[in-house]
């Protein structure tokens, strides 16, 4: 082998291994999202993918913001929910469904439209709630 092959050698070997290494789980996508009034919750329909199902999947809460521009109108709220994958690490191998009940019992930062959203791939969809 000559020398600069070797030298190149390690990096194309990384770059083979990277494309045939499984992705790590991750909350890919949000699937929907909707307001039950009955229950005063958000229902939120999440793609992952995984070994397994039922990943823990939980909620961050960003901060409520009111908004004064032309746009959303003087004085609308809106604030941001992260859906994160407790098990994050778990190799991507299938795909997965999950469905999450968000309890809005409590919040203050209401009317608001609420964006729910993955942090990556970033996927995002708002809903308004009363």
């Amino acid at each position: 082998m000559n020398v600069s092959r070797a030298k190149w050698m390690p990096w194309v070997l990384l770059a083979c291994a990277a494309t045939v290494a499984p992705r790590l789980a991750l909350a890919d996508a949000i699937s929907a999202v909707h307001y039950e009034p009955q229950g005063d919750q958000l229902i939120i329909t999440v793609l992952y993918d995984g070994t397994h199902p039922h990943h823990h999947l939980y909620v961050r809460w960003g901060r409520c913001t009111r908004l004064r521009d032309q746009l959303h109108g003087p004085g609308r709220r809106v604030i941001r929910l992260e859906v994160l994958d407790a098990q994050g690490n778990d190799a991507a191998v299938r795909p997965y469904t999950e469905t999450l009940k968000v309890p809005l019992a409590g919040m203050h930062c209401r009317p608001a439209t609420v964006t729910v959203l993955t942090p990556a791939p970033r996927s995002a969809v708002s809903v308004r709630i009363p």
